[in-house]
């Protein structure tokens, strides 16, 4: 199924699942090992290969089928380095690679990460008042010009058993209002998180919603490269995926005094632990 057209989904940051084929070395003591493998992604199949040379401590990956690619509506680059980091995820966690591979293998993980270890630590909320204002005027005049014209508060606190998934924040264009769920304001929430949640709900305003083959597109990819605009929008993302049983779990936090009394309607799609 190598050639298959790929369709194209939307913002799916995993990169697939992996299979691997036979291990391959050469190259006598500059030794180069390499591996098929298969990438299966939305129901295709694409093949590629994973080349790891020890002695110069380098990484080659290819995906012979460049549809692949396609199927993620971030930069190829991007998917490159996702991909890489699954590959190498992957070869790790086999039993049989030689010590001494796996130490190479390691190495280069630690590289890749090595730009969010050398970052600091998220700012976290605290135990303070959030003024939703000042962060929304701040990300207005740093990502948008000043051009958002929108209200923002907080939603009501509904305290629910078995919570399963929540909405971070929502738009109504009608209003022109942003709400935020409370929940973000706890003091083990990074500030980072709270605010990609405003910025995503303002970027509603600045890139709305497209009609495509007869549906409407509220994260279209306009509206996906605005949000990504945000300079700690991995960071929050990653942090919202290793947290969400957290999330989920009784706020600790007192109700802020900007909360409304008044249910958020159903509006537009918004934030969501789905994504």
């Amino acid at each position: 199924m190598e050639n298959a057209p790929a369709p194209i989904i939307e913002n799916s940051p995993k990169p697939g699942t992996i299979v691997f084929g036979p291990a391959r070395e050469s190259g006598g003591e500059a030794l180069i090992y390499s591996r098929l493998f298969r990438c299966r992604k939305d129901g295709f199949d694409f093949m590629g290969q994973v080349k790891i040379d020890s002695q110069q401590l380098a990484l080659k990956m290819e995906v012979f089928n460049k549809n692949y690619f396609a199927c993620f509506d971030i930069s190829e680059e991007e998917v490159a380095t996702s991909l890489e980091k699954k590959l190498l995820s992957k070869l790790l966690s086999e039993k049989s690679l030689a010590e001494g591979l796996k130490e190479t293998v390691r190495a280069l993980l630690k590289g890749d990460e090595a730009a969010s270890e050398s970052s600091p630590e998220p700012e976290l909320i605290g135990d303070i008042e959030i003024d939703l204002k000042e962060i929304f005027d701040r990300l207005n005049d740093e990502y948008f010009s000043g051009k958002i014209k929108a209200d923002i508060e907080w939603g009501k606190q509904v305290n629910k058993k078995n919570l399963s998934s929540f909405r971070f924040g929502s738009y109504d264009p009608e209003k022109k209002l942003i709400r935020i769920h409370p929940r973000l304001n706890q003091d083990f929430v990074p500030r980072s998180v709270l605010e990609l949640t405003v910025h995503h709900e303002m970027c509603h305003q600045s890139a709305p919603m497209k009609r495509k083959k007869g549906m409407w597109m509220a994260h279209h990819p306009e509206f996906k490269k605005k949000e990504r605009e945000y300079r700690h929008y991995e960071e929050a993302r990653a942090w919202e995926k290793q947290n969400w049983k957290k999330l989920m779990g009784p706020a600790n936090k007192k109700k802020s005094k900007t909360e409304t009394s008044a249910e958020a309607p159903e509006i537009e799609e918004i934030t969501t632990l789905a994504g």
